[in-house]
């Protein structure tokens, strides 16, 4: 039943992820190269996060654990990398975007650069040592 109940939470905040993102994008007038690219990489988060509750009602519909042992050390792994990578993200993706593009990018658009790039960070690496059974 715990199992089911965080499945269906994560089904409810992908999907709100998606209409706030939709409501963006109707209300948005111009919208810039570094927002779309922001948008793209929300998308591939939702994409994959929906892929990771995917597989876990698989594992549920066949009668086993939403999560095993193993699957519980990867979740500890990746979220150790995508702690590393919010910190590295948070200290150099604004050096590296002001000495790339001369741009200096304001708070709002380093904390969703932080927040983007850690979950990416965190989803990938997940979903790599999941499938590579690491």
């Amino acid at each position: 039943m715990k199992d089911k109940k965080g499945i269906l939470i994560g089904i409810g905040i992908a999907a709100a992820v998606l209409v706030t993102l939709s409501f963006y994008l109707l209300n948005a007038g111009n919208i810039e190269l570094n927002e779309i690219s922001l948008i793209g990489i929300v998308l591939i988060v939702v994409a994959l996060a929906i892929y990771m509750l995917w597989d876990k009602i698989k594992n549920i519909r066949k009668g086993l654990p939403a999560k095993d042992e193993r699957l519980i050390l990867t979740n500890y792994k990746a979220g150790l990398y995508g702690f590393i990578a919010a910190i590295m993200s948070a200290t150099f993706g604004p050096i590296i975007i002001e000495i790339l593009f001369d741009y200096e990018l304001p708070g709002h658009l380093v904390t969703a650069v932080v927040v983007l790039f850690s979950g990416f960070v965190f989803v990938a690496s997940y979903l790599y040592m999941y499938w590579k059974g690491k």
